[in-house]
C-alpha cells in the first residue's frame, strides 16, 4: 500500500471516529432532554411535590434539559469535529445566529453555568432548613428564591457573552463561520481561567462544605432524638432529610465525577484553542480524550433524573401517581396524592 492511501484510509478511519462521538453525544442530548422532561412534568402534576426543594430542582431540570437539547443541534448541525447534517442558513442574520449561537458553544455554555449555580441554590435552601431551621421562613421566601434563580441565570448569561465574539459568519461562501479569533492571546487563558474557578471549583467546594455540614447536624439530631424516645414523626422526618441529602450529595459527587476530566483538559491546554506548553494538547490521542470528556460532561445532565428515581423515595411514588392507569381522570388524582404523602 503506497503512502498516500495509507494516509487516506487514516484519514477516513479519523473521520469515522468523529461521526461515531457526534452520534453519540447527540444521542446523550435526546435521552437527557426526555429525561428532565420528565422530572419536570411529574414534579409539577403530582400535588405532594410540590416544596421549594422540588421547585428548585424543576429549575435545575430545566437548565438540563435545554443543555442537552443545545448539546443535540451543536453537534448535529455545527460541531467542528463532524456534522451529521449540512444545514446552514442562507440568510445573512441567520448564519451570524447560528454561527455565534450554536457553532461558538455560547448557549451551551449558559446551560452549564446554570446547571451548576442552579444545584449550588437547590443546596442553599437545603442547608439553611437543616443547619439553621429556625432562620428558614425568614430567609428562605418565594420572593427571596425567585430573585436568587433570576440572579444565577444572568449570571450564567454573562460569564458565557465571550463565546458570542469569537465566532461570526464566513465571508467565504464556501464556509459558515469563521475560525476562532481573539484580540489578544491572553484572553482565552483568562476566559478558562474564570470558567473553571466560577463554574466548577468554587461551586464544588461551597457545596461540598454544605453537605458535610448538613450530614453532621442530620446526624447530630439522630443521635438526641434516639437518646430522648422523641415521637416517631421527629425521627421520621429526620430520615426523611437524610434520604434527600443523600441524593443530592450522589448528584454533587456525579457532578464531581463528571465534570473533572473535561475541567482539567481546560487548564492543561487552554480550551478553546490549540496553544498549549503542552505538545500533547495538539496530538491525535487528546483529540480522542477530549471526545471522552466530553461525553462524560454532557452525561452528568441525563444521569440526574436517573438518580432522582433510584434515591429519590418521593420522586418514585410521583412517578406511580402520573403513570398508574388505575386513576381517575376526574377525582382519583387528588385521594392517590393525598394517600402517597402520607406514606
Amino acid at each position: 500500500m503506497s503512502m498516500k492511501n495509507a494516509t487516506s484510509l487514516i484519514s477516513l478511519e479519523e473521520a469515522q471516529t468523529d461521526v461515531w462521538v457526534c452520534q453519540i453525544i447527540a444521542a446523550e442530548g435526546v435521552f437527557g432532554f426526555l429525561g428532565n422532561l420528565l422530572v419536570c412534568f411529574v414534579i409539577l402534576r403530582v400535588r405532594f411535590l410540590h416544596t421549594m426543594t422540588n421547585y428548585l430542582l424543576v429549575n435545575l431540570a430545566v437548565a438540563d434539559m435545554l443543555l442537552c437539547l443545545c448539546t443535540f443541534f451543536h453537534y448535529l448541525f455545527a460541531s467542528s469535529r463532524c456534522t451529521l447534517i449540512n444545514m446552514v442558513p442562507s440568510s445573512s442574520l441567520g448564519r451570524e445566529l447560528y454561527c455565534r449561537l450554536v457553532a461558538s458553544q455560547s448557549l451551551i455554555w449558559v446551560f452549564f453555568n446554570a446547571s451548576a449555580y442552579n444545584l449550588c441554590v437547590v443546596t442553599l435552601e437545603r442547608y439553611i432548613a437543616i443547619v439553621h431551621p429556625l432562620k428558614y421562613a425568614r430567609k428562605v421566601t418565594a420572593t427571596r428564591m425567585k430573585t436568587l434563580v433570576t440572579l444565577l441565570w444572568m449570571l450564567s448569561v454573562l460569564l458565557a457573552l465571550p463565546f458570542l465574539f469569537t465566532i461570526k459568519a464566513s465571508d467565504d461562501l464556501d464556509k459558515a463561520c469563521s475560525d476562532i479569533e481573539y484580540l489578544n492571546q491572553a484572553f482565552p487563558i483568562l476566559l478558562s481561567v474564570v470558567l473553571v474557578s466560577f463554574t466548577y471549583i468554587m461551586p464544588v467546594i461551597m457545596m461540598s462544605w454544605a453537605y458535610y455540614k448538613m450530614q453532621v447536624t442530620l446526624k447530630r439530631q439522630a443521635q438526641a432524638l434516639n437518646l430522648q424516645r422523641a415521637r416517631a414523626a421527629a425521627v421520621d422526618l429526620v430520615i426523611a432529610r437524610q434520604r434527600v441529602i443523600s441524593m443530592l450529595t450522589i448528584v454533587l459527587g456525579a457532578l464531581i465525577i463528571l465534570w473533572t476530566p473535561d475541567n482539567v483538559s481546560v487548564i492543561l491546554c487552554l480550551y478553546p484553542t490549540s496553544d498549549s506548553i503542552l505538545n500533547f494538547c495538539g496530538s491525535e490521542s487528546f483529540k480522542y480524550i477530549s471526545g471522552i470528556t466530553s461525553f462524560l460532561i454532557y452525561l452528568n445532565s441525563v444521569v440526574n433524573p436517573i438518580i432522582y428515581e433510584l434515591k429519590y423515595k418521593k420522586f418514585r411514588k410521583g412517578l406511580r401517581v402520573v403513570f398508574c392507569t388505575c386513576l381517575d381522570e376526574h377525582g382519583g388524582s387528588n385521594s392517590v396524592d393525598a394517600e402517597m404523602a402520607r406514606r
